[in-house]
């Protein structure tokens, strides 16, 4: 039948997490040849045909261009299914993370950012590509060895070659506090300015912590108002920080409302940026004079005059050097301004299979579960057959897919209590169980004819609580009847296949070790898929097992947790053959 697995749909990749999410969902992957790490970009199935169309330009921009300072495309494969970008991945993460861990970054990190995304402005300028979209989100930063931090533009998804004066970017494309006046006012006139200008939005808010303009939402007329007409607030920085004027000098210039009057040349501002280091190396900030008149030895005089003419000496090149540099401007020299399970025995069964569940049904699926623990390997038997609903949620041409992106107008249910959480969150749908005495669910029904071949696959990442409990996915299910299957995972590496029915669990596959679980806090995707009169249980895109198919008791699909543990789903997928 049709793939099965979210997996499946990057042939060669193994999915090992989510790195971000905007426009496109950004995904850690593994080359299963190579072993590379690397990141997958993608978009969601049935995409519309002008996000493709941003796709493709994307793919062919970043791959005409090998620089330093860009991310590298490795693969591209638009016309799968779900199109997908393979990309060198950058481990350090992307700018936002960092300031939030910061705070605000060093002059020393500020300037060697500056110069590096300086760098790659002029690579992809210089083959008339204006990126538009210059922001903390589309910066990453990998760690040296030294210490030093090595920074790479990536997400060229709307960009646009110069020529192209007819591609006008929609308001809801931009992010608003790093659009320049001109994207607001004259977007067909957007051009090479436009990037040193959001350059410069980056640059004060490393410095701050903060941008020039913040966006409130649903007060979009009024941030328009300010970008366009509000001179730049003075940098709102510490009385214990020093800020070298060259840096105020390059803001000034990359702020600009005018893109005539910005700073746009490179070589402009790497002077003004080795002017900033200079003036940095032979800066002492208050904090430290006051650190030092506790600790130091008072100098001889004589010792004192020359350190009294030091600084004075460097102030007056600097100052040269400036008026030198606004010489250059004004002549024209330039543009203008777990745990429990970790161990490789076997379970004991004999113990396992002493125990069995006794639940008793709770309100808004939640179920008080006695004993925590797993009957004998009793065979099911029912006369149950497929559950055709008018209510039931349909599938597309066979397919429904739910990323959890938006929760506004989710199915998924959204509830709370002294016992649980459940609902979407950052992109993922978290159920938290708070108690170890019960079993927490939700199984929609979906519009599955259970006589044909069908498949449903999810990934799961355990975040915290008992490793030793189950969680995965609820199938095949008549949740009114309270009757369903249950393939389930545990964070310490142990898979299950059992049933409710009649009040009573049992097991189908009793509790087994599998190699193929990735343990802890590591995501895993679990694929059932039904082909003729069997049933195949995936793991990680790894057959675990196959049984003969027993009759459904419905067309109920969903998520489960049991116990007091956090999990987080991503990536459901239901399929059926048409």
């Amino acid at each position: 039948m049709a793939t099965s697995s979210f997996n499946q749909y990057f042939s060669g990749y193994e999915i090992l997490g989510e790195l971000g999410r905007g426009n496109a969902r950004v995904l850690k992957a593994r080359n299963r040849i190579t072993g590379d790490l690397v990141a997958i970009k993608h978009f969601s199935f049935n995409t519309d045909a002008e996000t493709l169309q941003r796709f493709q330009r994307e793919s062919e921009i970043m791959t005409s261009i090998q620089h330093r300072h860009i991310v590298s495309i490795i693969d591209v494969q638009l016309n799968s299914e779900l199109p997908y970008l393979v990309m060198e991945l950058i481990e350090g993460g992307d700018l936002r993370s960092l300031i939030k861990e910061q705070g605000t970054l060093d002059i020393e990190q500020t300037t060697r950012l500056a110069r590096q995304m300086t760098e790659a402005l002029e690579a992809i300028h210089a083959k008339n590509i204006v990126h538009r979209d210059i922001k903390p989100e589309n910066i990453m930063f990998r760690r040296l060895p030294s210490g030093d931090l090595h920074f790479f533009l990536t997400d060229f998804g709307i960009a646009k070659l110069r020529e192209q004066s007819n591609t006008v970017t929609g308001s809801s494309m931009l992010t608003f506090e790093y659009a320049s006046p001109e994207q607001f006012t004259q977007s067909r006139l957007v051009s090479l300015p436009t990037d040193f200008y959001s350059l410069g939005v980056v640059i004060y808010e490393c410095i701050t912590g903060r941008v020039p303009f913040e966006y409130e939402e649903g007060d979009l007329r009024a941030h328009i108002h300010r970008v366009i007409a509000d001179p730049v607030t003075p940098f709102p920085i510490p009385s214990n920080r020093f800020l070298p004027t060259a840096i105020q000098e390059l803001m000034k210039g990359l702020l600009a409302k005018s893109p005539q009057n910005r700073i746009c040349n490179p070589d402009q501002i790497r002077k003004l940026l080795d002017l900033a280091a200079v003036e940095n190396s032979h800066t002492v900030s208050p904090a430290q004079l006051r650190s030092r008149q506790h600790t130091a030895i008072a100098p001889k005089k004589i010792k004192a005059k020359q350190n009294y003419l030091q600084p004075i000496a460097v102030v007056v090149l600097i100052t040269l050097m400036l008026v030198g540099l606004g010489f250059w401007f004004t002549a024209g020299g330039g543009d203008s301004i777990a745990s429990f399970y970790n161990n490789t025995s076997e379970p004991d069964t004999e113990n396992l299979s002493s125990i069995r569940h006794d639940t008793i049904l709770r309100p808004h699926g939640k179920r008080s579960v006695r004993n925590m623990s797993y009957p004998s390997n009793d065979q099911p038997t029912t006369d149950f057959t497929a559950v055709n609903d008018e209510t039931a949620i349909p599938l597309e041409n066979g397919l429904y897919f739910e990323d959890f992106s938006h929760s506004d107008d989710s199915i998924w249910e959204r509830d709370s209590d002294a016992d649980r959480d459940m609902g979407i969150e950052t992109g993922k749908y978290f159920i938290r169980g708070r108690k170890g005495g019960y079993s927490y669910e939700f199984t929609p029904k979906f519009g599955v004819d259970i006589r044909r071949d069908f498949s449903v696959s999810v990934n799961a990442t355990w975040q915290e609580g008992n490793p030793e409990t189950g969680f995965g996915i609820n199938y095949c299910a008549n949740i009114e009847q309270e009757v369903y299957f249950v393939f389930y995972i545990t964070a310490g590496g142990y898979y299950q296949v059992a049933e409710f029915l009649n009040g009573e669990w049992k097991n189908i596959v009793d509790w087994t070790k599998s190699s193929n679980i990735h343990t802890g806090k590591n995501l895993n995707t679990l694929s059932i898929v039904k082909q003729g009169d069997f049933i195949h249980y995936y793991i990680n895109d790894q057959l675990e097992k196959t049984l003969p198919f027993i009759p459904a008791f419905g067309s109920g699909f969903g998520l489960r947790v049991d116990g007091a543990q956090t999990v987080a789903f991503d990536q459901f997928i239901v399929k059926n053959d048409q």
